[in-house]
């Protein structure tokens, strides 16, 4: 029972982390993509190379919640696999 309250908890957490970080793109929206890089990659990443920044700082959000996806994934599966009755 309390396995599952900590899952549901943890499934709360990511889904308010990621709606907090979705309201933060918000204003970017208006603009297109290539532009805003072109413009402010430099000036928000302090990077000359502007694939780098947008790996390193831009996509780092997305690479966290892939992670945090992958990680709540293979437990669901281990605690499946492990328990018949769930």
């Amino acid at each position: 029972m309390i396995k599952k309250i900590i899952f549901i908890i943890m499934i709360i957490t990511l889904s308010i982390s990621f709606f907090n970080a979705v309201e933060q793109i918000e204003p970017y929206k208006r603009e297109t993509t290539k532009d805003y890089f072109i413009e402010n990659s430099v000036q928000e990443v302090a990077s000359k190379n502007i694939v780098t920044g947008i790996y390193l700082d831009y996509r780092f959000f997305d690479t966290i919640f892939e992670a945090s996806i992958l990680l709540v994934t293979v437990s669901g599966i281990l605690y499946m696999s492990r328990f018949e009755d769930f």
